[in-house]
């Protein structure tokens, strides 16, 4: 009953308002529709647009907006931060029944990371690539705490540490590596990997786990919280295409598990990246852009990932670990860029769409 309450609000809303940088697509490509966020309450079998947006002079659409990244409230799974790469940031207190948008820097334009406080929801930090900001009033005024200087150079990825919530990380995408241990007053370099950074994940259940995503470069784990560093890529080169990423995705309760999502195909690991397993897909290896993935956070059986081949995309689900795949039609032809199951109500599938590049 609690869903579908849940998906008859957010259709009402719908009715009134619609008619992770590293996404590459061939030329030529031919898509249609909606892009924004679509959220299923049945597994992915039925989908409806999740886009309203209450404002003062009306109920608007994000039904335009294209999504990059969607970050979680650490401690409120009904908190989302939508960062897009077109309309600046959004966020929804109520698991995206309806969005806010924020002020000042973030009202336009690309967002690149946001950083969700481990302890307090409404401290949070953002880049648009230039420059960092900082809220402490929930996204109502922002105070900037750090920009860069050099034209070449962008900031791409921003995340606390789970040991100190003073502690902060800061990726550009030369590879260097910055860290402030008093909120973001002073910076320092922790490292210059010299390659092209994408994204830094630390762990929620082991606060010394730190990883550093690269694009074309595979990653570098960390097992002391930033300090010494090390290359577990090299298994990957077995794997045609293992080093060219698209998703990393973490088992935020079993720190020794993940899901590594490359242009071979999905890998897994159950021993922090020291070795690999392929996942089996119905799409073959190399075949398929692989954008959206997720794991059902309450039972791992449950995958589920977006393929585009040319122009045409489609949704797969396994409830039995990858043995067997169910095949649906997405709700949009734009190129579906993420996925995202409910902590609370693995049921509930967040589905976000992009439009490729234009000619």
């Amino acid at each position: 009953m609690k869903n579908k309450l849940l998906l008859l609000s957010i259709l009402a809303f719908g009715l009134l308002t619609v008619g992770a940088g590293c996404v590459s697509f061939s030329t030529g490509t031919n898509t249609s529709g909606p892009v924004g966020m679509f959220l299923s309450t049945d597994r992915g079998e039925n989908w409806q647009p999740i886009v309203s947006w209450p404002t003062v002079e009306g109920v608007k659409s994000i039904a335009t907006a294209e999504v990059y990244r969607m970050v979680e409230d650490p401690n409120d799974a009904k908190a989302m931060y939508l960062a897009t790469r077109n309309v600046g940031l959004f966020y929804t207190y109520n698991d995206g029944k309806s969005w806010q948008r924020s002020e000042g820097p973030f009202s336009t334009g690309y967002v690149y990371s946001v950083a969700v406080h481990p302890l307090d929801k409404c401290i949070i930090y953002a880049t648009n690539g230039n420059k960092v900001y900082r809220t402490d009033d929930c996204s109502r005024s922002w105070q900037e705490v750090y920009r860069e200087s050099r034209s070449d150079t962008m900031i791409v990825s921003l995340a606390f540490s789970y040991s100190s919530s003073h502690h902060i990380f800061l990726g550009e995408s030369n590879g260097d590596l910055l860290q402030s241990f008093d909120s973001g007053i002073s910076w320092s370099v922790a490292n210059r990997f010299g390659d092209r950074l994408t994204q830094i994940i630390t762990h929620p259940a082991d606060s010394n786990l730190v990883y550093i995503i690269f694009q074309t470069k595979g990653l570098m784990r960390s097992l002391d919280g930033g300090y010494t560093w090390e290359d577990i890529s090299i298994k990957m080169k077995a794997y045609s295409g293992g080093l060219d990423y698209r998703r990393f995705v973490i088992d935020k309760k079993d720190p020794n598990k993940f899901y590594w999502v490359s242009a071979y195909g999905v890998l897994v690991s159950n021993d922090k990246g020291n070795t690999w397993q392929a996942l089996e897909l119905l799409t073959p290896p190399g075949s398929a852009k692989i954008y959206g993935f997720a794991v059902n956070p309450q039972n791992d059986k449950e995958i589920y990932y977006t393929a585009t081949i040319d122009n045409r995309s489609t949704f797969y689900k396994s409830l039995d670990g990858g043995k067997n795949w169910i095949t649906k039609k997405l709700p949009s032809a734009q190129i579906p860029v993420l996925l995202r199951v409910h902590p609370d109500n693995p049921s509930w599938i967040y589905l976000g769409f992009a439009m490729p590049p234009k000619q």
